[in-house]
């Protein structure tokens, strides 16, 4: 019988995404239950997960600066990941069950990736107070949780979008200067790190 393992390499996901799915996992090991023994690895994976977000935010232009320490952080990231998969293989002793409450995805388990299909339905509309846009679509099947991403520029293929993550198929975005065109989309994310766009949407925040 095959003995069920974590994956341990997320190194092919986008920036984005390796931040949820970190984010994901710190929620998860947290006074979780199935590892009473304290994980060694964990203060130390929090505090990388909350470098890489605050490196993230930063890299608002194609400063190459902060693009690097952005660069650099998400290697320490990509690399506690490995570490506190191992810890938390080790623990589990090829329980399922317990692998699967840690957060992190499970290696060759024989199961298919669910297709991903794009938002549908997308909608922009104004949220309950000046400056407020909200998001919605359709429930995309399979999807674990969905990025919103805005800006204010028209979109070109080197825009920087701001991303914001939800588990949920909408999320109301604040803090906008009314007057501003906002342009935005909605992306669904897989259980392995795939994702699906929808359609770009604009709308004058009020």
């Amino acid at each position: 019988m095959k003995i069920s393992k974590l994956l341990t390499n997320y190194g092919k996901l986008s920036d984005a995404n390796l931040n949820q799915k970190a984010i994901d996992i710190k929620n998860s090991l947290t006074n979780n239950p199935n590892f009473n023994v304290a994980l060694l690895s964990l203060a130390n994976f929090t505090t990388v997960q909350e470098d890489f977000e605050a490196a993230l935010a930063l890299v608002t232009s194609r400063d190459r600066v902060k693009i690097a320490l952005k660069n650099q952080s998400r290697l320490l990231l990509v690399q506690a990941m490995y570490q506190l998969a191992l810890e938390v293989n080790a623990q589990a002793n090829g329980d399922r069950a317990k692998l699967l409450s840690s957060g992190f995805d499970l290696a060759n388990a024989g199961e298919s990736n669910p297709l991903i299909i794009p938002p549908t339905d997308f909608k922009i509309s104004e949220g309950l107070n000046n400056g407020e846009l909200k998001f919605s679509c359709k429930k995309v099947l399979a999807a674990v949780s969905y990025l919103f991403e805005y800006t204010d520029e028209t979109p070109a293929e080197e825009t920087k979008w701001t991303a914001l993550s939800a588990s949920t198929k909408e999320l109301t975005i604040r803090g906008l200067r009314s007057g501003t065109r906002i342009y935005g989309r909605i992306k669904a994310i897989g259980t392995k790190g795939q994702e699906a766009s929808s359609e770009i949407l604009s709308r004058i925040v009020q």
